[in-house]
């Protein structure tokens, strides 16, 4: 038969109920559809209830729908015992009752309390009656503990396997019950607090979205602004998203961020000792979280990177601090901070695009590293820097060829040709015409091979790059790994001897041949100083 056939009994009411009408009245939750292994709707099942094919549009292939599909459309039907006028029904005459909002709905759990209403013969649940004002359940094992007749509320048998939840809401004896299958109530969930004129959204498990514009700083906000900053926008607004509350601490236990140079901590405090009490956001300590934020409130967020931002007073050395005055901002005015565990962003089949009016900072304590099947393209009006202890033109711990230094090299030249002019002689007319007398002067005019030095000599600064600069020896030493403050696992090289180079190049003169060119082959080889 029909779940619409599921109602009330007025034949077995007694006459002066009969005549009493309730235009909303409060019901206990006894079951509820979610999916399609309910025994209702559930194929197979005997009391599988066909859809009604008068009423059902066609079919994603343009056919009428047939007798023995599920009709999904009884998702979310909830059998509901009202709590007056249903008070001695048996189970076949209670209501079946539908969602009151199919857009924004919240499904009740078995044993919680809603407010029923009727519309052109056809009742309708609200959200969950805030029996207990907890954000994770209202459910109430105690409302229908005073009638005998009520026999479904714990062994209704449209449902198996079901979870039992505790409660302890009602003095120290408790209560227990089925709130469904699987859910079970969590009393450690607390509400967000509030503030004036606050609009929240929060679920049973800790996810809320708070549209606010004040803080415990009441400096932050004077309602309507002279601040020019952000006069023009009415307020101090933020937006704050988050997908799971902070840990709940006893009073005065201290939580600090994990792995972090931070000293960032919470501690625990008498308003969320309780269950019903309340706590606030924190983007270091919630789970996922997006802060939407404008005015003077400053964000709290803080890194937990030991590798710092590149910039004065920070990691760089001190003939670029003049060129690096990078000054980290104050965290306020309009800005979006999204903090998590882990980030992805993924455009599946177009681009993506990112801008940054000013300084353009990626900070990681780990590897950073870009990989593109096309090519990479750098441009920048100015200069390029990359200040590592190694770098690596190819593939890491795969490239034995270290690169010239530009200044050392040329001046490496210049001694050699200095040192090959010593060997160039000049001819003393004596020895090739005896015969002649001595020459004024004795020698003759720089022969060709000398003046053909000079020339090259002339030209040896124009082997040097005007755009390319290399560091790590000679006239610019650079600075190690291990020099450079905070991270983990430095890499310590001798500029000298050029010991602790990854990849294992030990600053030979001359080598032979190339057997170990690379890492990854033998690592004997043809070496000679």
């Amino acid at each position: 038969k029909s779940i619409d056939s599921f109602g009330l009994s007025h034949s077995s009411l007694k006459p002066e109920v009969q005549l009493e009408f309730y235009e909303l009245e409060a019901g206990i939750v006894l079951d509820i559809i979610l999916d399609d292994t309910h025994p209702l709707i559930k194929k197979g099942s005997s009391t599988f209830i066909h859809i009604d094919v008068d009423r059902c549009p066609k079919s994603i292939y343009n056919t009428p729908a047939a007798k023995d599909d599920v009709d999904y459309s009884l998702i979310g039907r909830a059998l509901i015992r009202p709590l007056i006028s249903g008070k001695n029904l048996t189970k076949d005459n209670l209501i079946w009752a539908y969602p009151l909002e199919s857009n924004v709905s919240e499904y009740p759990l078995m044993n919680e309390t809603v407010v029923l209403s009727t519309f052109n013969n056809r009742t309708y649940y609200s959200r969950k009656l805030n029996v207990h004002n907890w954000t994770n359940n209202g459910l109430d094992f105690s409302v229908d503990l005073d009638n005998p007749s009520s026999t479904v509320l714990f062994t209704s048998n449209l449902l198996t396997g079901q979870q039992a939840s505790i409660t302890n809401w009602k003095g120290n004896s408790g209560f227990s019950g089925y709130a469904g299958k699987y859910f079970v109530a969590n009393n450690r969930i607390r509400n967000l607090k509030r503030y004036e004129g606050d609009l929240v959204i929060e679920s049973r498990f800790g996810q809320s979205i708070h549209f606010t514009t004040y803080d415990d700083n009441r400096s932050s906000d004077i309602g309507i602004p002279n601040n020019t900053d952000y006069s023009n926008y009415g307020g101090n607004p933020m937006l704050l998203i988050r997908n799971r509350q902070r840990p709940i601490l006893k009073i005065g236990d201290p939580l600090l961020l994990r792995n972090s140079p931070n000293t960032a901590k919470i501690v625990g405090t008498d308003q969320e000792k309780n269950v019903g009490g309340y706590i606030q956001e924190n983007i270091n300590f919630d789970g996922s979280s997006i802060q939407m934020t404008s005015g003077v409130t400053i964000s709290k967020w803080v890194t937990t990177c030991y590798k710092k931002m590149y910039g004065t007073g920070e990691e760089v050395m001190p003939f670029q601090s003049t060129e690096n005055n990078f000054i980290y901002p104050v965290l306020n005015g309009e800005q979006v901070v999204i903090n998590s565990d882990r980030l992805i962003f993924s455009s599946r089949y177009a681009e993506m695009f990112q801008y940054s009016k000013k300084r353009f900072g990626i900070v990681t304590d780990d590897q950073f590293t870009v990989d593109s099947h096309d090519q990479i393209v750098l441009t920048t009006n100015v200069k390029t820097v990359i200040n590592s202890p190694a770098i690596y033109l190819g593939e890491y711990d795969q490239t034995g060829e270290p690169a010239l230094l530009g200044q050392t090299t040329v001046n490496w030249l210049y001694d050699l040709c200095d040192w090959i002019k010593t060997h160039s002689h000049w001819y003393n007319h004596g020895h090739d015409h005896p015969s002649a007398g001595n020459a004024n002067p004795d020698v003759t005019q720089l022969p060709v091979q000398i003046q053909q030095l000079l020339a090259l000599q002339g030209k040896l600064k124009t082997l040097m790059s005007k755009r390319v600069f290399l560091t790590g020896g000679g006239f610019a030493n650079g600075q190690n790994g291990a020099n450079i403050p905070d991270g983990a696992s430095a890499t310590a090289i001798n500029i000298s001897n050029g010991s602790g180079v990854p990849g294992g190049w030990n600053g030979q003169n001359r080598r032979s041949n190339c057997s170990n060119c690379h890492a990854s082959r033998s690592k004997t080889s043809s070496w000679s100083s």
